[in-house]
């Protein structure tokens, strides 16, 4: 059987990096439960709603599984330094049992300095921002008369087919987008320095249990550079929904606002019998007219938002629990 080299100084080094990895990912599924908990975005988003939430909690247990799987990952190391010492008597499964039978090196200089992270992961974690809210319809004249007027004389009610379109929490799902992005850096930056960490044992440690963990380590740059991506694209796709409800309510509010001053003069002028009544219902007829084109804006914006979903149920994928590499079997003996 082939022989092995270890330098124990850094072996402990890459398991605490491994660690640091592990807590960083701990700290972006507490961070993951705070700033993205639900999909209840309000009306304006509600065709997000279903698929958005489904996606939620697969993200939730795939941040706290990484969390979980790199510790004992980095566990797993640790058995391994020790066994290199002779201070644990078997390997158990960890790591095609340590070089079992093989001759090696082992080499102990009391340093670790190149596994010093390139950045803080939990660092990325930053609180999210969104200051972002819909136009108001703010009509100032009885808002309610004018909409019995529409359904009176047209059959059509602004508040049934367009009005209930532009109401929501845009504000909370910008927020959401912000913190996707940032649990996307986080993950980003738990990679890179894994990356380098594997890059630089690879130095100093051979054989068959280096091979077997340089295996399993590829598998997480693997699976976390697929959840980043995932990560990255789910806010992108977030803030790009939230962008296109605040340019839909806008121009739906600016014509609403416009008929409805038509029709706050007109009903000014009801009272002149005959011609004021008739210039009124004329008034409506003509406004619902527009309005209908709101109406038309509404429904381009919910077919975009159609895409959307189409995106989200894309990014699921990324995050699957099963799929992630598994924490190292068996230990000391």
């Amino acid at each position: 059987m082939a022989g092995y080299t270890v330098e124990c100084g850094d072996l402990r080094g890459w398991a605490s990096q491994v660690s640091r990895a592990s807590d960083d990912m701990g700290a972006a599924h507490k961070y993951a439960l705070g700033q993205i908990p639900d999909a209840d975005f309000g009306k304006i988003l509600e065709l997000i709603t279903g698929p958005y939430a489904g996606l939620l909690e697969p993200f939730h247990s795939v941040l706290e599984a990484d969390g979980t799987r790199l510790g004992k990952t980095s566990e797993a190391l640790k058995t391994a330094e020790k066994i290199y010492q002779g201070m644990e008597s078997e390997a158990g499964d960890r790591f095609a049992k340590l070089d079992a039978g093989a001759q090696g090196t082992v080499e102990d200089d009391g340093e670790a300095s190149a596994f010093k992270d390139g950045e803080s992961g939990a660092a990325e974690l930053t609180p999210p921002n969104g200051d972002v809210t819909l136009p108001e319809v703010s009509l100032g004249f009885p808002f309610d008369q004018i909409c019995d007027l529409c359904a009176q004389f047209t059959g059509f009610d602004p508040r049934e087919k367009i009005t209930q379109w532009i109401a929501g929490d845009v504000g909370k799902a910008m927020r959401q987008s912000s913190a996707w992005t940032s649990t996307a850096n986080c993950t980003d930056a738990v990679n890179g320095n894994l990356k380098a960490g594997q890059a630089a044992i690879s130095n100093t440690w051979t054989g068959e249990a280096s091979n077997a963990a340089a295996k399993h380590v590829s598998a997480w740059l693997k699976s976390l550079t697929e959840q980043g991506t995932g990560m990255r694209q789910m806010g992108e796709h977030l803030k790009t929904a939230v962008d296109e409800a605040v340019k839909m309510a806008q121009v739906v509010v600016d014509i609403v606002k416009t008929v409805f001053s038509l029709l706050s003069s007109a009903w000014a002028n009801a009272a002149i019998p005959a011609y004021g009544q008739w210039k009124l219902i004329k008034t409506v007829k003509d406004g619902v007219s527009m309005l209908w084109n709101a109406v038309k804006v509404i429904n381009v914006f919910k077919s975009f938002i159609v895409m959307i979903v189409d995106f989200v149920k894309a990014v699921v994928a990324s995050f699957n629990v099963s799929a992630l590499p598994p924490a190292p079997a068996g230990g000391p003996a």
